[in-house]
């Protein structure tokens, strides 16, 4: 058995939702003006400690005695050692700020990431809406004139099966969503051998209501016929 059996298969990490976005902003703004801040104190810290070498190095008497003329001790090195500390542990918080930085940073990349994806998504689902849409309004237009013209069950069968294969299969009705609607009715109605009355056509459609037309008994109902006895039988 290799070594590679036993080695632990990285997890994904999660990634943060959308909705932390706000939160993570406001976290980088916070830790980006905290590391500003550190910056300068550490700017501050390092002039302090070129003063006090350059005062050292010029022998200042006032630093180096009392008033009653004792030595005093040597305060340079003291200072020094003390601003040397202070830069260190400064530094050492802003690397760690810097680290706390790139994971925040890495989250709001996620996060936008997330919101970019869902946008299109968004925009995706709106578009197929909107081609769903348009053809069920074709669709609807053509089936009511089929309905009308059809001369029997297996007549408005056929031709509504063949409605249906235009407007999935034929190359002329790809675009019908962007066209106009007359125009795209038109046409299939030509393709199908239909001739409806379009003196009658509105800016909607026809003038029926769908719900309506489909509602009237087709002439090749056998309840169109007038019958004492049960028709079906």
């Amino acid at each position: 058995m290799s070594s590679s059996d036993h080695t632990p298969q990285p997890q994904p990490q999660p990634q943060p939702s959308a909705d932390e976005a706000d939160h993570i902003a406001a976290s980088v703004a916070r830790v980006e003006r905290r590391l500003r801040m550190l910056d300068d104190l550490a700017e501050m810290a390092m002039k302090l400690a070129s003063r006090v070498t350059e005062r050292a190095l010029a022998g200042d008497p006032a630093a180096a005695k009392t008033a009653e003329g004792d030595a005093l001790p040597d305060l340079a090195a003291e200072h020094l050692a003390k601003l040397s500390r202070a830069v260190r542990l400064t530094l050492d918080l802003a690397g760690r700020l810097e680290e706390t930085l790139r994971g925040l940073r890495a989250g709001e990349i996620a996060v936008r990431a997330v919101r970019r994806q869902e946008s299109e998504d968004r925009a995706s689902r709106t578009e197929m809406a909107r081609t769903a849409a348009a053809r069920d309004k074709v669709a609807e237009q053509v089936a009511m004139v089929v309905f009308s013209e059809s001369e029997s069950e297996r007549d408005c069968d056929d031709l509504l099966e063949a409605l249906e294969e235009r407007l999935t299969d034929d190359v002329a009705y790809i675009d019908a969503e962007d066209e106009p609607l007359r125009e795209v009715v038109e046409r299939l109605c030509a393709d199908l051998g239909l001739k409806p009355d379009w003196s009658r056509w509105t800016d909607e459609g026809w003038p029926e209501r769908p719900e309506d037309v489909f509602k009237i008994r087709a002439p090749w109902s056998p309840f169109s016929q007038v019958s004492r006895k049960p028709v079906l039988t």
